[in-house]
């Protein structure tokens, strides 16, 4: 952890004056403006509804459901899964701030792991886009890519490179720049059999590299292409290691998110090329899924930024698998899904460079809703004249239709019906007799929702905080709650924020000063303040003074009751223990104190 010093302060303080918080979160997800906040759904839980919500008031954001929040540097450490040095520099170039003094300051700090992957991925990187240029071998290499129809810009805005084929072009180099032996093997930049084998090798060599950035624009990974005939494997990638997961992966969203965000849309397809040819002809808002299938991982990242996916995958046998697992993950998330159509045995690189961009466009305009499509492919494939051929068509898609809403799913067997020529009711009693395996994405998805809705809502279960967030919500209540509570009927971790306000409360009363939530409280009050403010405007910013007195009563008139239960349950504790010991005397008088509890009123 850092040392915070007053030059760090400073920093820390600079970076917040010149960094938006609405504006840093909205490069992740899609936020709408919801009265003086905005909201989205949260980035860190799944959720169906909105909880999320961040305050430029504030500048902090906050999830209701599962109790994430901060500011701007809690964002980027929780988003990019950073420490807070990282966080600190991630947010120094946003705020363009001249980092001189900032990275001597950094320097004197112990360098985390992932620094250490970052800067040699990044030295590699500039090796390969070197080499690509600068050697005979190199150049042999940029005529493919001219070739394959890309320009020198999209080079090198996606810094493509060439790693030439010796095994040691490129591990001496990474040496000399101070990159040690331990982190070029286990980032899979270089090959050995273990961290004491002397005989290491570069790992890419002789290969088209496409290096593979984070969200931040960072190289985390790279991904090789094969050169030569019987060059295996084609594609050549690297390993998981503290800074790459290819299941969190998508090549192209740095480069993507913004006009992903502007469209509405991600288009989703397979390979390097099918998102560099779209790209360079204007459709800018396409990634790839590379070397691995969709996972939840990557619909996280989807979802920051869209509800709508285009997917445009091979539709051969396994292509087709892969693209109806892609559909029951990204629906499991609410995210719609549509299926581009067949490019007549072409991928998408092919069909742009043939054709044009606009040609492609046109091609995503026309993409299906994937039920949809998916209907018509297997009513084509089998023979719906027979039984055999009905029940196969119903087999495949009683799991896609188990999942849509109702309406969706009355026009999909309407459709249906027509086209096996079977009764609606029929079709209705085979979905309601059939359940989804409990391995489908969608049964996952609804378990890991379900499980993290039900998470980190203390502060807003205990009455006491909703109390609080009514009295933060209208101060002027606050005359009637001290008529009815004190500090006693509050945990420790609200104590001081109510004291605090009971303060201020009489400082106003005698006109001293006006009421400042900025002022008195400790660091860790400070924050509760905020959400609870921002809480009180999410739930009561509506609601007329007369109503949020009734809730306040309401609100006391629990809290009450559940403090008389619970000093019942410890007087009848009390009561067996006296039993026990045969005190006649302390008996009587607990049941009295208890007749008095069950009798009276209860003042605490």
């Amino acid at each position: 952890m850092i040392q915070v010093t007053d030059f760090m302060a400073d920093i820390v303080d600079d970076i917040k004056a010149r960094v938006d918080v609405v504006d840093l979160v909205g490069q992740y997800v899609q936020l709408k403006k919801a009265g003086v906040n905005y909201k989205a759904c949260c980035p860190f839980h799944s959720e169906k509804t909105a909880s999320f919500v961040v305050s430029p008031e504030k500048q902090i954001f906050h999830c209701f459901g599962c109790h994430k929040g901060g500011d701007i540097f809690t964002f980027i450490e929780e988003i990019e899964g950073v420490e807070f040095s990282e966080a600190l520099q991630v947010l120094a170039d946003k705020a363009g701030l001249k980092v001189e003094n900032l990275s001597k300051f950094m320097n004197k700090e112990k360098k985390g792991v992932k620094e250490e992957y970052y800067k040699a991925h990044e030295l590699a990187c500039e090796f390969f886009a070197k080499q690509l240029y600068k050697t005979n071998d190199g150049k042999k290499v940029l005529e493919y890519l001219y070739k394959r129809g890309i320009t020198d810009d999209t080079i090198k805005e996606f810094k493509l490179g060439f790693s030439p084929d010796k095994y040691d072009a490129l591990y001496p180099e990474l040496l000399k720049k101070g990159i040690t032996k331990e982190v070029l093997i286990k980032s899979g930049i270089v090959s050995a059999k273990n961290l004491a084998d002397e005989r290491i090798f570069d790992k890419f060599r002789g290969r088209l590299i496409f290096p593979i950035f984070d969200y931040l624009g960072r190289v985390q990974g790279f991904g090789g292409r094969a050169l030569k005939e019987g060059q295996m494997p084609k594609y050549l990638n690297s390993p998981e290691n503290v800074i790459y997961s290819k299941s969190k992966i998508l090549y192209g969203l740095y480069h993507s998110k913004a006009a992903i965000k502007e469209n509405g849309q991600v288009i989703l397809v397979e390979g390097y090329f099918d998102v560099l040819l779209p790209y360079q002809e204007g459709v800018k808002n396409v990634v790839a899924v590379s070397g691995t299938a969709l996972t939840e991982g990557h619909t996280t990242l989807i979802k920051r930024l869209t509800q709508n996916v285009v997917s445009s995958f091979d539709l051969d046998s396994a292509g087709f698998e892969a693209t109806k697992r892609s559909y029951a993950i990204l629906k499991a998330e609410g995210i719609e899904m549509k299926t581009m159509g067949s490019f007549d045995g072409k991928d998408p690189a092919d069909f742009v460079l043939e054709n044009d961009g606009e040609a492609f466009k046109k091609m995503v305009e026309e993409a299906k809703d994937f039920v949809a499509f998916f209907m018509d492919k297997l009513v084509d494939a089998n023979d719906v004249s027979s039984i055999d051929g009905r029940r196969k068509v119903i087999k495949e898609l009683l799991p896609l239709l188990k999942g849509v809403a109702p309406s969706s799913k009355d026009f999909y067997v309407r459709e249906l019906s027509g086209k096996l020529n079977m009764k609606e009711s029929h079709l209705y009693d085979e979905l309601e007799a059939f359940k989804l395996p409990s391995s489908h994405p969608a049964r996952k998805s609804a378990e890991v929702s379900s499980k993290n809705d039900g998470e980190g809502k203390e502060l807003f279960s205990k009455l006491e905080g909703l109390i609080l967030a009514v009295l933060l919500k209208k101060v002027n209540l606050f005359s009637e709650a001290v008529k009815m509570i004190d500090e006693t009927y509050f945990e420790e971790d609200l104590k001081a924020i109510y004291n605090q306000l009971s303060d201020q409360y009489n400082s106003s009363r005698t006109g001293v000063e006006k009421w400042n939530f900025d002022k008195g409280f400790s660091t860790e009050a400070r924050g509760k303040v905020d959400v609870l403010l921002l809480y009180a405007e999410e739930v009561y910013g509506m609601i007329s003074e007369d109503i949020l007195k009734d809730e306040l009563q309401k609100l006391v008139d629990k809290l009450k009751e559940k403090k008389r239960s619970r000093s019942l349950e410890d007087l009848r504790s009390r009561i067996a223990e006296a039993e026990k010991g045969g005190d006649k005397e302390k008996i009587i008088e607990l049941l009295k104190e208890q007749q008095n509890l069950l009798t009276g009123e209860f003042n605490g």
